[in-house]
């Protein structure tokens, strides 16, 4: 019987794992093969990563994309989604799945467990790394406000301790209109019951969710200041 190919892609804006992921990934496995590598989505889909069966997505790419956008992205063009990333936050395990990843995988398994995950993932079934599974005995999916794009990336650039002015200028929109948008985060927040009033308040809610990656600890958040 002809053993069936997996062809998988990997997006990941570290050189060394997508320069390493034809060995770390196939080795000794005759039944996956690498086809493409690239450090975003966009270029992975405009290539023939976009024939993988499966692509194995970071989380946290360096180009200011949303995981959920990412996630939409991949699954438009085709091939199932395997998150791999370093981060166990639970609201960003969460919202990959929510978005659409079949499975989610630590940079920190084993080899054979990713190998493992990418076979249950090509065949259509759900792979959550046993690390995590207690995130989804204990989901608190109520408490996680639903963003537009527009709302997520405000917050993104305000809560990183961009002037209300900088943001406009950078979202190419009015001042006014990014209070507007940041409103309306503080009051979906609000109504989660999660309120923030404050500028390091909305940081440590991006953090939480996943919208901004958790920050070295010898940094300190932005100041709390309009």
């Amino acid at each position: 019987m002809t053993e069936i190919i997996i062809d998988i892609a990997l997006v990941d804006d570290h050189p060394i794992i997508l320069d390493s992921a034809a060995s770390w990934v196939t080795a000794d496995q005759s039944d996956i093969r690498v086809v493409a590598t690239a450090a975003t989505v966009d270029a992975l889909l405009a290539g023939p990563g976009r024939h993988a069966a499966v692509v194995l997505l970071d989380l946290d790419l360096g180009d200011g994309t949303s995981v959920a956008d990412n996630v939409a992205a991949v699954l438009a063009a085709g091939p199932a989604v395997l998150v791999l990333s370093a981060s166990d936050r639970p609201a960003a395990v969460r919202r990959a799945v929510r978005a659409g990843a079949r499975g989610y995988a630590l940079k920190s398994e084993p080899t054979d467990q990713v190998r493992s995950a990418i076979r249950e993932v090509a065949a259509g079934r759900d792979w959550v790394s046993p690390r995590l599974a207690y995130i989804f005995a204990t989901d608190d999916a109520a408490d996680l406000p639903t963003l537009s794009h527009q709302e997520r990336r405000s917050l993104q650039l305000y809560a990183t301790g961009m002037p209300l002015k900088s943001v406009a200028r950078k979202m190419a929109i009015s001042e006014e209109t990014v209070k507007q948008y940041l409103g309306r985060v503080r009051e979906k927040y609000a109504g989660a019951g999660r309120a923030a009033p404050t500028k390091m308040d909305l940081y440590y809610r991006a953090v939480e969710d996943g919208h901004l990656p958790p920050p070295p600890s010898l940094l300190s958040p932005p100041a709390d200041e309009e």
